[in-house]
């Protein structure tokens, strides 16, 4: 993930720029007033802390990146924190988990997110995430039956113009 995009994400809220600060800053631990000293971050907390960043850049890439759409990120990944701990290998899984909870959340609430951007005719349609349990999560057109981007990446197919 690049500097730019951590830093639109560190804009998004506050809990996205603690964690960056907390977790993904490299070099020596650093110390914290609560704590005394950072552990190691778990492979566990790894994996929903990266599917909460990729989910957020595609929130930010479609232009949707609300403060109530970012709760219902949050609340995907409690729901996947106890998913991942009852199946620890699932842990690769758990980003396009969370990319297909907040979508199917997305839809009851507002409407069809992300939309394909490769269709230029037609009824606009959402795009799905593939594989559905799997590892390395794309947003796939299934209408035209091409990937468009990898999950955390719809800024790079889409320019960041994408709305629901």
């Amino acid at each position: 993930m690049t500097l730019e995009v951590l830093e639109v994400l560190a804009k998004v809220s506050f809990t996205s720029s603690v964690t960056y600060e907390r977790y993904f800053r490299f070099g020596p631990r650093v110390k914290s007033a609560h704590n005394g000293c950072m552990d190691p971050i778990s492979p566990l907390e790894q994996a929903l802390h990266a599917a909460r960043a990729l989910v957020l850049a595609d929130l930010v890439a479609g232009q949707v990146a609300e403060a109530d759409v970012v709760s219902l990120v949050e609340e995907s990944v409690v729901q996947r924190r106890w998913w991942v701990e009852q199946w620890p290998e699932g842990a690769e899984f758990v980003a396009g988990l969370v990319a297909q909870d907040v979508q199917d959340a997305l839809l009851e609430r507002y409407g069809r997110w992300p939309l394909c951007p490769v269709c230029g005719s037609g009824d606009p349609h959402a795009l799905d995430v593939e594989p559905e349990l799997g590892p390395d999560p794309h947003w796939v057109c299934g209408k035209a039956g091409v990937k468009v981007a990898p999950v955390g990446s719809l800024d790079a197919a889409t320019g960041g113009m994408q709305s629901s």
